[in-house]
């Protein structure tokens, strides 16, 4: 919100692989964009698929229906709803299962707490809750019992390769970034960004809270029905809670809540590497003179073929120990070359892009030799690969000798900053005055991450019950606090929209869409994914 999204927008862009396109060159973005399908391909619409299909396959108590059998079935309603519906049905979507979402997300720890005898269970033994710990109590799938060990990601990992994953993940994953790049002004889009972080910070309720609660079933001796509960597979443990907790005519709501929330994830994921395939390779590569039409169309050929793959890999995964632990790992892999680029590329006017292509495939090469590094955590690991991918871009940007070996010329910093600064203003489309309440809500968001983790950690829960009261209130004042820019929709059509975004792209009964008139030529074409039957507005741009 303070450093990434003001200078996407104010250089009018939609896609976060076109800002590399404006800073550097083609062929970075197109590495970027590589990088991003192949995430997208093989990582996340695979564990996205192999953890719906296992949550449904457990909680309605199915073990002899084939896990491939779901995720076929989830992965062809999802290819149906985002390759036909476009972003805009995506979009729809999302609003509709996150309220969903927060009603379960926040009944089943409930239920599950009243089981046991309340909230002060949870604080009755406080190192299960304790984020900064050395050691916790690791499952041992061998001999199903929990002993004292390193948990999977200590709080350590935070600091380090935790921290660039999620900078990844969140400011620069065109899955992700492409909703705030949506907005119709900065202070709308901060707002937005400041929103979803203040549902982050209360993420712990969903996600780790059940977690905590299975433990101390487990360690009582809880039975549900005559039966001793228990939790075979950490990735087993939600649909296991929500099995004995939850009452049964609730199956059916909750099903469908989660089978909402999965296919968001999935539709969102393959409308984003439809569209990256679509502009980034097939429209600057494999057919330059195809019409906007012909790109959809192979967009949507594309998006089958990734359902496909991406329901013949979820079953594999359903052997790995953690997909948790798989899916940072696989993040890990597609981060670690991106986000130097975007780092410098945010921070600094001067490497050009030779040096970003030297840090990329220092990098890449860097982070395939650690993979034989085994006694650090690969969250470091990753950190001092991000380092030395650092530290090679600025040798191949300040170093003259270097860039002679390579046949690269003197950058000229000046001109280049200059050029630079030009650009910002010329290509600046959307009001660019941020929010006001913008550095209020960050300092309060922090406040609240540090209020939380005194409460876990000292096992409090006088600080905890404080900690929900402030964020009850803060929550309520971002909803009523306005933009202080909000701008009307336009009304008779592109060429007067004052916005750049794919939210501008408004569906008309489904025949026609307006496009900014004023956007780069791919950002037009981008827009396209928005409905599968609009029409492109022309553009003086092209």
């Amino acid at each position: 919100a303070v450093v990434f999204l003001p200078r996407y927008m104010a250089s009018g862009l939609c896609t976060t692989t076109g800002f590399l396109g404006e800073r550097f060159d083609l062929t970075t973005r197109t590495l970027v964009s590589s990088i991003f399908l192949i995430f997208d391909a093989i990582g996340l619409c695979p564990i996205v698929l192999c953890t719906g299909a296992l949550a449904f396959r457990n909680i309605f108590d199915l073990p002899d229906v084939p896990l491939w059998a779901v995720s076929l079935l989830i992965g062809f309603i999802g290819a149906c709803y985002a390759l036909f519906g476009g972003l805009k049905a995506v979009a729809v979507s999302d609003c509709i299962n996150g309220l969903g979402l927060v009603v379960v997300g926040l009944w089943v720890p409930a239920a599950a707490l009243q089981r046991l005898g309340g909230v002060s269970v949870l604080f009755e033994e406080t190192s299960y809750l304790r984020p900064l710990v050395a050691t916790s109590q690791v499952y041992d799938a061998s001999t199903g019992t929990r002993s004292n060990g390193e948990p999977s990601v200590p709080w350590h990992v935070t600091l380090t390769g935790l921290m660039l994953t999620n900078l990844y993940y969140w400011s620069t994953n065109q899955f992700i970034v492409q909703r705030a790049l949506a907005a119709r002004s900065l202070a709308e889009g901060q707002k937005g960004v400041l929103f979803a972080a203040a549902m982050k910070v209360v993420g712990f309720t969903f996600f780790c809270i059940p977690g905590t609660i299975a433990i101390i079933m487990v360690n009582r001796g809880v039975t549900i029905d005559g039966e001793l509960f228990v939790i075979k597979k950490a990735d087993e443990v939600y649909p296991e809670l929500v099995k004995a907790v939850m009452p049964t005519w609730s199956l059916g709501f909750f099903a469908a809540v989660l089978l909402g929330s999965v296919l968001s994830t999935f539709n969102s994921a393959l409308n984003s590497a439809a569209t990256l395939f679509g502009l980034e390779i097939y429209k600057i590569y494999l057919n330059p003179t195809a019409s906007d039409e012909r790109v959809v169309k192979v967009s949507g050929i594309f998006g089958i073929a990734l359902t496909v793959l991406a329901v013949v890999i979820a079953p594999l995964l359903a052997d790995v120990a953690s997909i948790f632990d798989f899916l940072q790992r696989a993040r890990s892999i597609a981060s670690l070359p991106i986000i130097s680029i975007f780092i410098i590329g945010i921070a600094t006017t001067r490497p050009d892009a030779f040096a970003a292509k030297v840090s990329f495939a220092t990098g890449l090469l860097a982070h395939i030799a650690s993979q034989f590094v085994k006694k650090v955590h690969f969250l470091h690991v990753l950190f001092g690969c991000f380092s030395l991918a650092l530290t090679a871009m600025m040798v191949a940007t300040y170093v003259p000798c270097f860039r002679a070996l390579f046949r690269q010329p003197r950058v000229p910093l000046a001109a280049a900053e200059l050029a630079a600064a030009e650009q910002h203003k010329t290509q600046s489309v959307v009001d660019m005055t941020p929010w006001a309440w913008l550095y209020s809500v960050v300092f309060l968001i922090v406040l609240l991450v540090a209020l939380l983790t005194v409460s876990l950690q000292i096992g409090s829960p006088e600080v905890f019950i404080v900690f929900w009261a402030a964020w009850a209130v803060g929550f309520v004042a971002l909803l009523v606090a306005p933009s202080t820019a909000q701008q009307a929709a336009p009304s008779e059509g592109c060429e007067k929209s004052p916005v750049h975004s794919i939210a501008a792209c408004v569906d008309d009964g489904g025949e026609t869409s307006w496009f900014p008139s004023h956007a780069p030529y791919n950002d037009i074409s981008h827009c396209i994914f928005w409905n599968t039957n609009a029409q492109v507005v022309p553009s003086a741009s092209l």
